[in-house]
């Protein structure tokens, strides 16, 4: 073979082995370069989802906390009444209804000297058992101890008696009782309605007659030292009676309203001299 076609063939060989090379280079940096951004892409798709899923339960986290700390806010004030107004000086005056007051309101620290079928006709010719205190009549009881607020509910057995008999017998018992207790409020309590169904068969016991009552008991308080009180507002149906299913005689509460009751007498007491 001529020295000229060896140079030749050499140098075609050198052409394509460079040839070769050049293109094993260009291709292995290439792959490894779009791999790498595959690779970098995910990743970076990874930490936005988890970002935005961390966002999220951060989110959802605060949103429970706050609901919950506004439910317990929203709790604490519904389930919580005012109930501080001190009542270990008080004293509850009256009938059958009073004496419900005493059972089942839970009243802390008063005095009831109440019973069934007291009026104002009859409230001091027979001593009365109050608890922890004794068998005492009302004169006793007002000499023996001092309060700071006396309630007084008495009326509904008085209803078949003259209307204006009432009014001065119950007006002298106010009298009696700010002169045994010149510093103690007096709340008198309006009488409690009976039902619709009593009311329109019961001619003596009405609510014609219970309001009639109530009006003339309501002029009697003063707005200083002697204040009226009408719970009606807790028990009466739309026909202004009492409310059939709370009560099962037609003229007592339930146990459980009377809790309710009491707690309303607690804070209108706050709302009307100021404690709680």
């Amino acid at each position: 073979m001529k020295k000229s076609n060896l140079v030749t063939l050499l140098s075609l060989f050198l052409i394509i082995f460079a040839v070769i090379l050049f293109m094993f280079f260009w291709k292995t940096p290439s792959a490894s370069f779009g791999t790498k951004t595959e690779s970098s892409s995910a990743t970076q798709s990874n930490i936005i989802t988890a970002s935005k899923n961390t966002s999220d339960d951060i989110s959802s986290t605060e949103t429970e906390d706050s609901s919950e700390a506004s439910t317990s806010k929203t709790d604490n004030i519904t389930s919580k009444p005012n109930t501080n107004t001190y009542m270990g000086d008080a004293l509850f005056i009256g009938d059958s209804r009073t004496v419900g007051l005493m059972e089942y309101a839970g009243i802390d620290g008063a005095d009831y000297f109440c019973t069934v079928g007291m009026s104002v006709y009859n409230i001091h010719k027979k001593p009365v058992s109050v608890p922890k205190v004794g068998k005492v009549t009302l004169t006793e009881l007002l000499n023996s101890k001092k309060y700071g607020k006396i309630y007084i509910m008495l009326g509904i057995n008085e209803v078949g008696y003259k209307l204006s008999s009432t009014v001065e017998k119950y007006s002298e018992l106010i009298e009696f009782i700010k002169d045994k207790q010149p510093n103690a409020v007096i709340f008198i309590q309006a009488n409690l309605h009976v039902s619709k169904s009593r009311s329109d068969s019961d001619k003596v016991v009405n609510n014609i007659a219970i309001n009639g009552l109530n009006a003339e008991l309501a002029k009697l308080a003063d707005g200083k030292s002697k204040f009226y009180l009408d719970a009606n507002i807790l028990f009466d149906d739309k026909t202004g009676a009492l409310s059939s299913d709370k009560s099962e005689d037609s003229t007592h509460l339930y146990a459980k309203y009377y809790k309710e009751w009491g707690e309303w007498i607690i804070k209108q007491t706050a709302s009307l001299i100021g404690e709680g």
